[in-house]
């Protein structure tokens, strides 16, 4: 039976997030609209025409990936704790978070990229990839439009090579600080 006070709490707990992502959502708008203005090449309206449709994607890929990816990162870093080849994992968890930081940039965005390309080619990934491609018109908002399951391979292709090399570890699960702040600035 389900427990009253369980469900209480997993609706506060998403709850603050959606409230989290409203925020994120008002500093993003604060960054960029400004900065679209400022960088146009063709006049945009603020809210044109499919904002709306975005805006869901926005919450939704917000909530849904996150939640989604969680498992098979947890298994992959599961998987490689305690393992240490030839003291390899050692060596690369010693080095400073902003040495760090840099080469997970880099592989991250090799392994989207690689990913991205590969959805434009494969007709079972492309049949998600696709909505990503659907806008009418574009703004900074339309990044948000992808299916979720295109985001969680996309982040899958990207992340799972910053783990596999060590850039990131298990953190008793926590999300290690570098994964973090990767996809922070990612976000922004």
């Amino acid at each position: 039976m389900l427990d009253p006070q369980h469900l209480v709490r997993h609706a506060e707990v998403f709850t603050a997030e959606v409230f989290h992502l409203a925020v994120w959502l008002v500093l993003l708008v604060a960054i960029f609209v400004p900065l679209e203005r400022l960088f146009e090449l063709h006049p945009v309206k603020i809210l044109r025409h499919q904002v709306g449709v975005d805006l869901a994607w926005y919450f939704i890929n917000s909530l849904l990936p996150a939640a989604i990816i969680a498992v098979p990162l947890a298994l992959l870093a599961q998987t490689l704790h305690g393992l240490n080849p030839g003291g390899f994992y050692s060596m690369v968890a010693g080095w400073h978070l902003w040495i760090r930081l840099p080469l997970m940039f880099l592989v991250n965005d090799l392994g989207v990229y690689w990913y991205h390309r590969t959805s434009h080619k494969v007709p079972f990934l492309w049949q998600f990839h696709a909505i990503h491609h659907s806008a009418e018109e574009l703004d900074w908002l339309v990044n948000t439009r992808a299916h979720p399951v295109d985001m969680v391979f996309t982040r899958l292709a990207g992340l799972a090579p910053v783990y596999l090399l060590g850039l990131a570890q298990s953190a008793g699960g926590h999300l290690d600080k570098g994964v973090a702040l990767l996809m922070i600035l990612g976000t922004i």
